[in-house]
């Protein structure tokens, strides 16, 4: 046990320090005349340096919790419910499963914060819930009858994108901003080891030669709802009056330590106990494991419980006042774009530190390479998540530092080529493709990237929310991991091809004619 706690304090390190570099840089590079010399106060900084202390300790917590409690738990009501082949059961747990995970998640308690002047963040936590719940039934439904995935994601994202074709010109820009930035938080540390183990114990389950590939494709599946449910919701506000145009967000640059840590400990308590109490109550009636394995469970998930509030109350404390501080100083227009190179640089170098700090990642990466027997690397995912990561920012921060057009115009051709890819590589990596877009746009988007891109939006009239960076996280994970998937396959269609020529000529030789 003290060698496994030893090996996550390592990994949560490692994974911090680019992060940790990055902004210790800014702060010493800002007393001369690289950077504005009030971009990080001394405060701040402090703040930010202890609340990467929590961030390792939450994680490496995190980690272990989930190991032993969530991604247990998915698998075994996921197998549960598949085994007694009774769809109305896999209706009715399934949807309240999504509701409760979701409803529960952090990153769409740091949005609804965010929009809370605009929309209740309590109508809008639910509504978003309810549409993971309908559309975890359907991700599952879809394994079960073995359908293909492309052909649903085709179907649905066409309908997200007939809905986008309705919104006016004044709120639709930030509609569609906000609507894609619901998709992405949905998928933070507490739904992604739930959903990647629930699909897996469900393809397990179901079996069939195309088991590998189904245990993927759910958490994707799952965030094409809230794009749909939420856009619908947004336009009834809209009709009814309510201008998210006007919609302006400031940050708090010194929160209370108290009151982070109250408010976080409490909403953690919320995220994870409903599940908790939903595990038990099922696994009483349905599962009934052995008492030590039980046992072990109820202590991950108290450690889950700790590692998330920590990590959490990390992320709030120091790390998102920084953020909204970096984009809305440098990019202020008063030094006259002397410092807008800066930004990009920073987008594409946190671009790649978040990556390998999101708990979710770690998570993914990992049921990845077992489920692949290590033909897909945890290396491999890493990179392509990074890139992705990296390039979505940093269009972000052309968006809203120089662009007039609507950000459909960078959703619309990503999402075609998305979706394109999806017919050219193996369904396996058009699977995990579209859960690595939930997954990188985790935790650490809502409170580091997504601030930073408010506050560039902020400094700048007419230009936009600040909304919409954490939509294109997700989907440029997708196109990079399909370009690592269409690279394998060229690679083993050119190794087929040349171990052909080679028995053709071989047989060729043994041919006898005849006259």
């Amino acid at each position: 046990m003290r060698k496994l706690t030893g090996q996550k304090l390592l990994e949560a390190l490692i994974s911090v320090v680019p992060i940790a570099i990055i902004v210790v840089a800014i702060y010493s590079f800002q007393f001369t005349m690289v950077f504005p010399d009030d971009t990080i106060t001394t405060h701040n900084l402090i703040g930010f340096l202890l609340s990467l202390v929590a961030i390792i300790l939450g994680m490496a917590f995190f980690s272990m919790g989930s190991d032993t409690a969530m991604t247990k738990v998915g698998k075994y009501i996921g197998s549960s419910i598949t085994k007694r082949k009774s769809i109305v059961l896999i209706i009715v747990m399934s949807f309240l499963l999504g509701l409760m995970i979701t409803i529960a998640e952090p990153d769409l308690t740091v949005m609804g914060d965010l929009l809370a002047s605009k929309i209740n963040p309590w109508i809008l936590k639910a509504v978003i819930g309810a549409s993971v719940g309908v559309f975890l039934v359907i991700g599952l439904l879809r394994i079960i009858f073995q359908k293909s995935l492309k052909i649903w994601l085709i179907f649905f994202y066409f309908i997200v994108f007939a809905l986008a074709a309705l919104l006016d010109d004044a709120n639709g820009d930030p509609i569609l901003s906000i609507t894609f930035d619901s998709g992405g938080v949905t998928t933070g540390p507490v739904t992604v080891p739930f959903l990647l183990t629930f699909g897996a114990g469900v393809a397990a389950v179901r079996g069939g030669k195309n088991s590998s590939s189904d245990s993927f494709g759910v958490m994707g599946i799952c965030s094409v709802g809230p794009l749909i449910f939420g856009m619908v919701f947004l336009i009834i506000m809209s009709k009814l009056g309510v201008d998210f145009s006007s919609l302006r967000n400031s940050v708090e640059a010194s929160p209370s330590v108290l009151g982070v840590l109250g408010s976080t400990f409490f909403e953690m308590l919320l995220a994870v106990g409903p599940i908790l109490i939903f595990f038990i109550i099922y696994e009483l009636i349905f599962i009934k494991i052995p008492a030590k394995e039980l046992i072990e469970i109820l202590l991950g998930f108290l450690v889950t419980y700790f590692g998330l509030s920590v990590f959490l109350s990390g992320a709030k404390y120091g790390l998102i006042p920084v953020a909204f501080n970096l984009g809305s100083v440098i990019s202020d227009p008063a030094y006259s774009g002397r410092y807008d190179y800066l930004l990009f640089i920073i987008a594409a170098v946190v671009g790649l530190a978040v990556v390998l700090v999101e708990p979710g990642v770690h998570v993914l990466t990992q049921q990845v390479n077992e489920v692949s027997n290590g033909a897909i690397s945890k290396r491999k995912m890493l990179i392509a998540l990074s890139i992705g990561v990296a390039a979505a920012v940093a269009l972000a921060v052309f968006k809203y530092m120089y662009g007039t057009f609507p950000i459909a115009y960078l959703y619309v051709p990503l999402y075609l080529i998305a979706l394109f890819l999806s017919f050219t590589v193996p369904d396996i990596y058009t699977a995990i493709a579209f859960d690595s877009g939930g997954v990188a746009s985790g935790t650490m988007s809502s409170c580091f990237i997504l601030p930073f891109i408010i506050g560039i939006a902020g400094a700048h009239e007419g230009r936009g929310t600040g909304f919409g960076v954490i939509g294109l996280i997700s989907v440029m994970p997708i196109i990079c991991v399909q370009f690592v998937g269409f690279a394998a396959k060229l690679k083993t269609d050119v190794s087929y091809a040349i171990a052909k020529k080679k028995v053709r000529e071989a047989n060729d030789c043994q041919i006898v004619h005849l006259d």
